[in-house]
């Protein structure tokens, strides 16, 4: 229509709508210019199109991507192993940057020193289904070589079957997926005829725009219905990305991928950088799955090399005649004036593992978090003036907390961790610190002794609320007319755990815990008797017994360290305490045991039910006591529960933690990426909620329910939000289904 109105016959049309076999004639003109003007790819002057949508070519599409959907199911896992040698081309171009790109590199791979980064790779390659890579990176070159975090971004978007029905470690929805017609409307754009191979074009958009769809064309040759070509827009991460992957005709490769182009465009912090890469695939064995046997087989549990990426020792390549060789296409004018620029500078320092230099900048000392790695060493230091260690929630206010780790590794991957933290709650003004160490001496059972000091959450045992009551039951003031400042808590722990057997874990501990009365001078005299109570200190050693299972639990070995990945069924736990007294001056005589099991339930694509059940009691209580269960606990700062909010109650008052010897508490949280944001978005004429709704990755509701004698019902529910860099979720509690109060917290995922 544009070049219509350019050539003045947009107006004709207008004013003389009956000359519609001219308007015929024209469009058809205007049809086949645009077929072979429009795009540059190798499809672009061969496709017959179509035109615009319309009722019989989405029905068509349809009745396509029905046939590539069933045919979809049968090919996802059809290949059993591979090997490959992949070429690699990758270029990063700044395109705009501030001083706050110092921060970037956290969030995406950039070498600050070079604005214009071109390097090439060449890496044996290693599939095994199901989606177990292993890269081996045989050798590099360029004119600013990639770090590990560079090479790995050049290879992760090859990591993608195209059959498959996500994408990305579940990132993307991908149009060939079961339910696709949920997600996705289809329209067929074109056909073309290639040596008897009839190749159909078939359009995909999302019917509601979100980071986890995406959005491009198909390539589906005719009978087959296998995937010639896939051309797919989106945004995963801080990216917005366009991958084009085309996939071999031959009869023995027909669903493995010959070359893929990708484009990614970072915008972040006001900084913007470019990056494209380019790959081409030469196969040197190829197996198939046996039908009548694979689908029978007991799968292993052992993931390891699962995405694994092997560069430790990746030898750098000058010389022309070897890259001559693999690449498939020769370098550009551009590029080739890159390379020769470089040589003229003589660039030749390349940054290593042990180059220490890197770490003295006080900028990124003080506000990014700092790694550092000599040898077989490494230290990692959270940053003083980093933003992401603060979070906020409406019982504590914000929080500001600072991490270092420092890690020796020895012989056999065995390992001494040292890892103190130390943090401050505005709201209650109160410094938490703990400092903890771990000897690995068994990594492949998993075997760890671990010693730990620290303080808690400052408390009393319901009790002493009963004891001082019953002195003051004649006063004319009560318990909470004392404002009294609660029990200052502090312990030291050290505990030994190791498997015992896959999945199986056995966790012994001695603890000691010391509870000093808060310095407060009360402005009303309680009397000798509760000023005894409030002054005195207590004291508990307690032995502890623990065992944890889950059935089937998926692992990977790092070398000889063993790494739990996850697991089909719930995680089971019990532990067994026992207060121990005239140790240490202890008075603690008590039992304790908890018990707790959680799972998180896959409930389809992208969806999921996680859930948290414990319960604990004290027994044979024979002394006074702080009711300290392990699974029952206010946390003071976000805490990993998938999302780092859920599995907690967030507006339940400190005290209720500590008023009763027994509990039963369950926790649920319910992700989804499409509940309130898909409505909202779709009813919503603010262009604000329409471009929010593109930045959500999940949505989650939560509910939460305690039973304690004295709290008898207890729920609190909530929804969040959240993405890459943060969660935020807003909750409501309920006293006996009466409306308590309201409040939200934040947490940042970046870095955590």
């Amino acid at each position: 229509r544009d070049r219509l109105r350019s050539r003045g016959l947009g107006d004709v049309y207008k004013r003389q709508k009956s000359l519609k076999k001219l308007y015929s004639i024209l469009t058809l003109i205007l049809i086949s210019i645009s077929i072979f003007a429009k795009s540059t790819d190798t499809y672009s002057d061969k496709i017959l199109s179509f035109g615009k949508g319309n009722r019989e070519t989405r029905e068509r599409a349809d009745s396509i991507m029905h046939l590539v959907i069933e045919k979809a199911a049968q090919y996802q896992n059809t290949v059993s192993k591979y090997e490959a040698e992949i070429y690699i081309k990758g270029r990063t171009e700044i395109l705009k940057q501030n001083m706050l790109i110092r921060l970037a590199h956290h969030i995406f791979p950039i070498d600050r020193k070079n604005k214009d980064m071109l390097f090439e790779m060449v890496c044996q390659s290693k599939f095994n289904a199901p989606q177990n890579y292993l890269h081996d990176l045989k050798a590099v070159n360029g004119n600013s070589i990639p770090n590990g975090k560079k090479q790995q971004e050049a290879l992760a978007f090859l990591n993608l079957n195209v059959y498959s029905p996500t994408a990305y470690d579940d990132a993307i929805f991908m149009p060939i997926a079961s339910n696709a017609f949920k997600f996705y409307t289809f329209n067929l754009e074109g056909l073309e005829t290639i040596n008897g191979l009839t190749i159909y074009k078939i359009r995909f958009l999302p019917k509601q725009w979100s980071q986890k769809l995406v959005c491009g064309d198909l390539y589906v040759i005719d009978q087959s219905w296998t995937i010639d070509k896939i051309d797919m827009n989106g945004r995963y991460s801080f990216a917005e990305f366009n991958l084009v992957m085309s996939y071999g005709r031959d009869f023995r490769r027909f669903i493995l991928p010959e070359k893929a182009d990708l484009f990614l465009r970072y915008r972040v912090l006001g900084n913007a950088v470019a990056t494209t890469y380019h790959s081409s695939f030469k196969y040197q064995e190829v197996e198939w799955v046996e039908e009548d046997n694979e689908s029978h087989k007991w799968k292993s549990l052992d993931l390891t090399n699962y995405y694994k990426l092997s560069s430790d020792t990746v030898p750098i390549i000058r010389d022309s005649t070897y890259w001559n060789i693999h690449r498939d296409n020769p370098l550009s004018p551009d590029e080739t004036h890159l390379y020769s620029k470089a040589q003229e500078q003589n660039i030749s320092k390349i940054d290593t593992a042990d180059d220490l230099q890197k770490y003295v900048k006080l900028t990124e000392q003080l506000t990014n978090t700092v790694n550092m790695d000599y040898k077989t060493t490494r230290i990692k230091y959270s940053g003083f003036l980093n933003p992401f260690q603060l979070g906020y929630s409406a019982r504590n206010g914000i929080t500001y907390k600072q991490r270092f780790r420092i890690s020796k590794t020895f012989a056999r991957d065995k390992q001494i961790r040292f890892r103190p933290e130390i943090g401050y709650v505005f709201k209650r003004k109160q410094i938490f610190f703990k400092v903890g160490g771990d000897w690995e001496y068994s990594p492949q059972k998993r075997g760890i002794l671990s010693v730990e000091v620290g303080n808690s959450n400052e408390s009393y045992s319901s009790e002493i609320t009963q004891k001082i009551n019953e002195e003051l039951k004649d006063s004319t003031f009560n318990f909470d007319d004392l404002n009294l400042e609660y029990f200052k808590h502090y312990y030291a722990e050290i505990k030994n755990s190791i498997e015992l057997f896959n999945g199986f874990q056995l966790t012994t501990g001695i603890s000691y815990h010391r509870r000093i009365p808060s310095k407060k001078k009360v402005a009303i005299d309680p009397g000798d008797d509760v000023e005894e109570i409030l002054s005195q200190n207590y004291n508990d050693f307690t032995p502890t017994l623990g065992f944890s299972y889950t059935p089937r639990q998926y692992y990977r070995m790092d070398g000889y360290r063993k790494e739990y990945v996850y697991s089909y069924y719930p995680t089971i736990s019990i532990e067994i305490a026992r207060g121990i007294p005239g140790v240490g001056k202890s008075s603690g005589d008590y039992g304790r045991i908890e018990a707790d099991v959680h799972q998180s339930l896959m409930l389809g694509l992208c969806r999921r039910l996680n859930y948290h059940i414990s319960a604990g009691l004290y027994t044979q209580q024979k002394s006074t006591y702080f009711a300290d269960f392990r699974y029952f606990t206010r946390r003071n700062f976000p805490d990993t529960w998938d999302d780092q909010i859920g599995g907690v109650f967030n507006l339940l008052k400190g005290e209720w933690f500590n008023a009763s010897d027994k509990y039963i508490q369950a926790h649920f949280m319910y992700e989804s990426p499409f509940i309130l944001f898909k409505v909202l978005r779709i009813n919503s004429t603010k262009k604000f909620m329409q471009t929010a709704s593109r930045y959500i990755l999940s949505e989650r509701f939560y509910w939460s329910q305690l039973w304690t004698p004295v709290l008898p019902s207890y729920t609190e529910v909530g929804y969040g939000i959240g993405n890459h860099i943060f969660n935020i979720g807003i909750f409501a509690g309920f006293d006996r289904w009466h409306y308590q109060s309201m409040g939200f917290k934040f947490a940042f995922e970046l870095f955590q």
